[in-house]
């Protein structure tokens, strides 16, 4: 009985190896056939046996473990990819939006269930950074592959390839920056694609990926879990599943509740409620991922007065910018209706900082444009507009006032907002809420005399000081490189101009004075580099190459340096 068993798994899993090659040619005769409308010879017969074969294969896996409800719940996706293949099997013209959709059940199914994968997973496990640089980068290259193809843009014709992966690496780090319009330039599927990288930027890879695994019923390793809880920054729940779980239901929750309460603007906008449902979703992801892409080439100027459209997308940008443990330490709190002292260090330290930021930011903001920008508007717009640009300032990227006329001391303010960023294990950039907090207050220590560094009677270690150093000074030393970069590549342009931008691009803002369009292709290529290191964290890059370092066994002798 054990042997038989035996024998039907290790069948199992020949057919999930024979898997991995099909899904790559079921890949090219896809994107060749309905993007670039290029027919293979025999290709329609190479995918319909693509199909059959992962169609045997899961009702194979049905007899052989004998399904019961637990199996089916487990294999949900399997199954439904199934009902899918059957049901829009032949109707090709009619339902080409279906057939997309069965053939993206399919082949992330074909990439999560081969064995290739399974085992390509395990090998990066014990190397988190690199797992991290690596899946973004994944990411935003089949992003900007989707992008470039003609089916994307509005007028039929492909945007560029540097367009494209400029694009998709600003929607995948959730940036906002832009070479092109959004609203005018993508067609429904080129926002449809934007839209997907800028869920999966905002939740993180990981906890996409874990998601999806967890969706398709694996099971993630030891070091995976570990791995997990560290990126979201988690020390509450123990339990991965139902810490994804959560993650998922916070984030989709907040996102209906923003769409919902754009709707009610939006659809006197639109005749057609179809539309306004779009539009009032799309806002409420870019929103709640802290992303700035919108479909108004002006963000959101022409809503500057409205109330609804402002407090709805600063509610979404400041709950995706506090980070997922702090949304759940606060859900805890009110669930077990316990006082705010109970909050967690990490949370106390966030809430705090990003209250300062956002009501100091607003008074500042709108001291500095009041003869400028807000000169011609009443007061209470101008508060409005202010507070607003706080809030996205530190790495939402929407904007209701001109930027390109704003200030030297607003743009320099704006700047220090965009470097700071949001919080850890959010949906934002920037070197973080609690570098910035923790950099003060080794600031007042020193100048007190203290050796330890104090807050809410407690005491941060010397090991969490040193990280916050070396991450403000190697954040410092990329800023420096790519502003050198472009003050070479764009001549025509401010230094001011230039320094918002870098700025921008590296707190993933999105944040603009009119360069971001006019960047030579080096200029657009060194902003891509600044999203991408700003998104996914000067940290992790040191740790990825430093990741085989062994600790020294031994110490020198302490030397003193004079240093004021």
């Amino acid at each position: 009985m054990t042997h038989q068993i035996e024998q039907k798994n290790s069948t199992l899993k020949f057919l999930q190896t024979l898997l991995f090659p099909l899904a790559f040619l079921f890949i090219i005769f896809i994107l060749a056939e309905y993007f670039y409308h290029f027919i293979f010879p025999y290709s329609t017969i190479i995918t319909n046996f693509a199909l059959l074969f992962f169609v045997i294969l899961n009702l194979y896996k049905i007899i052989l473990f004998e399904a019961d409800l637990d199996f089916l719940k487990k294999n949900f996706i399997d199954i439904l990819a199934i009902v899918i293949s059957i049901l829009f099997h032949r109707q090709i013209i009619i339902f080409q939006f279906f057939i997309i959709l069965r053939q993206a059940f399919i082949l992330i199914d074909i990439i999560v269930t081969s064995e290739p994968a399974l085992s390509l997973f395990a090998r990066f496990k014990n190397h988190p950074a690199k797992m991290i640089l690596l899946s973004f980068a994944t990411v935003i290259i089949f992003g900007a592959i989707f992008l470039s193809l003609p089916m994307a843009a509005s007028s039929g014709r492909s945007i560029g390839f540097t367009n494209a992966i400029f694009t998709s690496t600003s929607a995948t780090c959730v940036t906002g920056l832009v070479v092109v319009d959004t609203g005018s330039v993508f067609s429904h599927f080129g926002k449809l694609i934007i839209l997907l990288l800028l869920q999966i930027g905002g939740l993180g890879i990981m906890t996409f990926s874990t998601a999806l695994i967890l969706l398709f019923g694996k099971r993630m390793s030891a070091g995976g879990e570990s791995l997990m809880h560290g990126i979201i920054d988690d020390v509450i729940h123990k339990n991965l599943n139902k810490l994804v779980r959560t993650i998922l239901f916070t984030t989709l929750t907040f996102e209906l509740i923003g769409a919902a309460l754009l709707f009610i603007r939006f659809h006197t906008e639109f005749v057609s409620i179809k539309t306004a449902l779009w539009y009032s979703l799309f806002h409420s992801v870019s929103a709640f991922c802290n992303a700035g892409f919108s479909f108004y080439a002006d963000s959101f100027v022409r809503f500057r007065g409205n109330l609804i459209i402002n407090f709805t997308i600063m509610g979404l940008i400041i709950a995706g910018g506090i980070g997922f443990s702090v949304l759940m330490d606060i859900k805890r709190i009110i669930t077990h209706k316990k006082p705010l002292r109970f909050l967690t260090l990490h949370s106390k330290i966030v809430l705090t900082v990003t209250f300062f930021l956002i009501i100091t930011g607003a008074l500042l903001i709108f001291l500095f444009e009041y003869s400028q920008n807000f000169s011609r508007m009443p007061i209470r717009q101008g508060l409005l507009a202010s507070l607003f640009q706080s809030v996205t300032a530190r790495t939402a990227g929407f904007n209701t006032m001109d930027i390109g006329k704003i200030s030297y001391a607003t743009g320099l303010w704006l700047m220090v907002l965009m470097f700071i960023g949001a919080s850890p294990g959010s949906t934002g950039g920037g070197v973080k809420t609690t570098t910035f907090a923790l950099m003060i207050l080794s600031v007042i220590s020193i100048i007190k005399g203290r050796d330890e560094v104090e807050v809410y009677k407690s005491s941060i270690s010397q090991r969490v000081i040193k990280k916050v150093m070396a991450l403000i000074a190697i954040s410092v030393g990329i800023l420096i490189g790519a502003i050198l970069i472009l003050c070479i590549t764009e001549t025509d342009a401010k230094f001011i101009k230039i320094l918002f931008e870098a700025f921008s691009a590296f707190g993933t803002v999105g944040l603009s004075m009119g360069l971001t369009s006019k960047l030579t292709i080096v200029g657009k290529f060194s902003i891509i580099i600044l999203m991408y290191l700003g998104r996914v964290g000067p940290l992790t890059i040191a740790f990825a190459l430093g990741e085989k370092k062994f600790k020294s066994s031994y110490r020198y002798t302490e030397g003193q340096i004079a240093i004021g």
